[in-house]
């Protein structure tokens, strides 16, 4: 089976996750999300992991998620980390991802890193303006990371910003989808959705008699 790759990549709070579980609802596919790839950080005490930034690219760990990336794309089954944002650390339970013919990398750093973007056909950015990503962050990380309202705001102007801007905006370059993170989530899905045929109908030229081509042929028609 010849699998895709789609890549969302958005500032904090942008709308990512919610647009992955929307195109999710129109292929089958699985979702990895980078956010559990943040690097293990047992080592350090919970004080200190709270000076960590975590909005550069380096802070997650980038090797291991190409490989899986790879290895998903190849038809295999991956152990992928689950991270825990109460502790800024990962759990020590793994979950398993199983392959599916489309696969969502989803978060924040999706395109920062070439060898990840490399091995996505499909690459969407969520674009929202920071204002609307604040108050977003601030609804979610009060209520389901355990922040503070002044710990978010500090952290956001001092950190996500200013490594937002520095990092991750300019890879909307590397987009072939822009998306409004403020516009109505089907219709962007609906979009995302259409550059996935425009990619599968191109991947069925070159050589159109082969069984490979005539599956994506008929995968493309189905969508």
């Amino acid at each position: 089976m010849d699998r895709l790759a789609i890549a969302i990549a958005g500032a904090t709070a942008s709308g990512k996750t919610t647009l992955a579980r929307a195109v999710a609802d129109l292929l089958p596919c699985t979702i990895l999300r980078t956010d559990d790839y943040y690097r293990r950080l047992d080592h350090l005490t919970f004080e200190e992991r709270c000076k960590v930034n975590f909005d550069h690219p380096d802070a997650i760990e980038s090797e291991l998620l190409v490989e899986h990336v790879r290895l998903l794309l190849a038809g295999r089954s991956v152990e992928a980390p689950r991270y825990d944002f109460t502790r800024h650390t990962r759990f020590a339970e793994t979950h398993t991802v199983v392959p599916a013919r489309f696969l969502i990398v989803e978060g924040l750093f999706a395109l920062c890193h070439p060898a990840v973007s490399g091995l996505c056909d499909v690459r969407v950015f969520v674009d929202t303006p920071e204002d609307v990503c604040l108050k977003r962050r601030l609804a979610r990380d009060v209520l389901e990371r355990g922040r503070t309202p002044v710990e978010v705001i500090e952290r956001f102007s001092g950190h996500v910003a200013p490594m937002f801007r520095r990092h991750v905006l300019p890879t909307i370059s590397l987009a072939n989808v822009v998306v409004q993170g403020t516009e109505d989530v089907v219709s962007s899905a609906e979009r995302v959705l259409g550059k996935v045929r425009e990619v599968l109908a191109e991947r069925s030229q070159p050589s159109r008699g082969s069984s490979a081509a005539r599956s994506l042929e008929t995968s493309a028609a189905v969508l």
